[in-house]
């Protein structure tokens, strides 16, 4: 697919960059993005070389693109990432109602690891997994990154800036600090632009269950829902929750807890809080798709290491599982069920599925903090999409630093559709629906509407040349420019 120039919603979306980039790169950045998006197979060098691009390229320019120190891809990146907050936070504002003195919205943001394999043995700043079950196995490499995603009211999905993870090596050879992947993830956390009128939940793994973090969050007013470690216990003190259970772990005092203390709760797209943030697709927006039942119990209590906060003990039912002979379907046998050690045992799917959580509000309520970590499968959603659906790991490149600048313009193009998403939202006279096609689309439907939309200005390029000879001219001329001299 050859583009006979830039869409104009397209240069709108890159029109606060252009001030600061080159005439060169002002040109040549829209096009990179829309041939990582728009290329219809593995999106290798050579690939984007050959399609979308105003003219054919080599595959060597590309890569010379990721390599120059001028393209200062996360700097740009940032500042389209400010300006599409800025122009949702004006929508929202118009939909947003609350009574007075409560927060009219509430965003929630997710932060986690995505990693990315390799054998190969050139690349610079790669970790070496051993997989443990097969250990004469061949070792793998990999990149890591820290990524998150802020999900809105509306159903938007802005991915925030990457944080890349550097090894020792890598940091002694470049002069760079070290940063642990819980560093990483507490200055996006604290680096995290939000707009006035906005309550934030932060939801994560048990990975980043870290100082770093509570304390970047204590200090911003966020809200943090995560599964608690296994070895975090009670604190003393006269304002223990848990009175008489310093040194205790919080984990086996749950085991405890009776039956009528826990409530059974049914969840589904009619009666969850967070339809627009799930952004199921149309086709999944059915009872039996969307049923699920949990058994939740909550206490406040004083963790080590947290302070007061609301621990929430849950069990998930799987129906697909299929019992064996002699086990219960009932979740209070799996609660009281004995625990094997964590390595002396395999994992094997169950009907009820345990899970103890924690949150440092208090006055939430057990269904709400579950339906809060539910949200946090959204961030393996978008990593599926950039790996799969993007192609993020297709790259074969050397330096990190070109490495870098690819995953950024990945991010500006998964920015690109949210921001397409948004004006298609803004031309309603009527705030968003669940259920609604472009509401629900995620990044396979918009990058159909987006190939669609650039199939409609070809055709309106077409139609203005062909109207007169002289148009006719100037067209085949562009179009025998427009032929490789050698293959792309």
């Amino acid at each position: 697919m050859i583009l006979f120039g830039i869409p104009n919603s397209v240069q709108r979306f890159f029109a606060p960059l252009s001030t600061a980039l080159a005439k060169p790169v002002r040109k040549a950045l829209p096009a990179m993005v829309l041939a990582l998006l728009l290329a219809p197979h593995r999106r290798c060098l050579k690939t984007l070389a050959g399609v979308v691009l105003g003219r054919r390229e080599h595959a060597s320019t590309i890569s010379r693109r990721l390599r120059n120190a001028n393209w200062r891809t996360w700097d740009w990146y940032v500042c389209l990432y400010q300006h599409t907050l800025a122009d949702l936070d004006r929508y929202e504002r118009q939909w947003a109602a609350s009574p007075a003195g409560t927060p009219a919205r509430h965003w929630m943001a997710i932060v986690d690891t995505t990693y990315h394999a390799t054998h190969a043995e050139v690349m610079e700043n790669v970790l070496l997994f051993n997989r443990r079950q097969h250990p004469n196995s061949r070792a793998t490499r990999h990149h890591a990154f820290v990524l998150g995603v802020v999900l809105t009211d509306t159903g938007a999905r802005i991915p925030l800036p990457r944080r890349s993870y550097y090894t020792h090596d890598y940091c002694q050879r470049h002069g760079r600090r070290y940063r642990t992947q819980v560093q990483l993830a507490a200055a996006m956390l604290r680096d995290l632009a939000l707009p006035t009128g906005v309550a934030l939940t932060a939801v994560y793994d048990s990975a980043f269950d870290a100082d770093n973090i509570h304390r970047i969050c204590r200090h911003r007013g966020f809200r943090e829902v995560f599964p608690l470690d296994p070895n975090r216990t009670f604190a003393a003190g006269p304002d223990v929750g848990a009175p008489g259970l310093p040194g205790q772990k919080v984990v086996s005092w749950t085991r405890s807890w009776q039956r009528r203390q826990f409530t059974l709760v049914a969840l589904q797209h009619t009666n969850e809080a967070h339809g627009f943030m799930r952004r199921r697709h149309r086709d999944n927006l059915r009872l039996r798709k969307t049923a699920r039942r949990y058994a939740v119990a909550s206490q406040p209590a004083t963790v080590s290491g947290l302070g007061m906060c609301l621990v929430v003990a849950s069990y998930k039912e799987n129906p697909g599982v299929q019992l064996l002979a002699g086990q219960s379907a009932d979740w209070y046998a799996y609660h009281q069920a004995s625990r094997p050690a964590r390595k002396q045992r395999r994992w094997a799917p169950q009907r009820w599925h345990g899970k103890v959580l924690a949150c440092t509000d208090v006055t939430a309520s057990a269904r709400q903090v579950v339906e809060w970590y539910e949200v946090r499968w959204q961030i393996e959603i978008y990593f599926r999409e950039l790996k799969s659906r993007m192609q993020l790991g297709c790259y074969v490149l050397q330096k990190f630093e070109a490495v870098e600048r690819y995953v950024d313009l990945l991010l500006t193009g998964m920015l690109l559709l949210e921001y397409e998403r948004l004006r298609d939202m803004q031309q309603q006279q009527r705030g968003p629906r669940v259920g609604e096609a472009k509401v629900q689309a995620r990044t396979t439907d918009r990058l159909r509407y987006l190939e669609s939309q650039c199939q409609e200005w070809n055709i309106g390029v077409l139609e203005g040349d062909l109207r007169t000879e002289a148009g006719r001219r100037q067209f085949f001329r562009r179009l025998r420019q427009a032929c490789p001299g050698h293959v792309a």
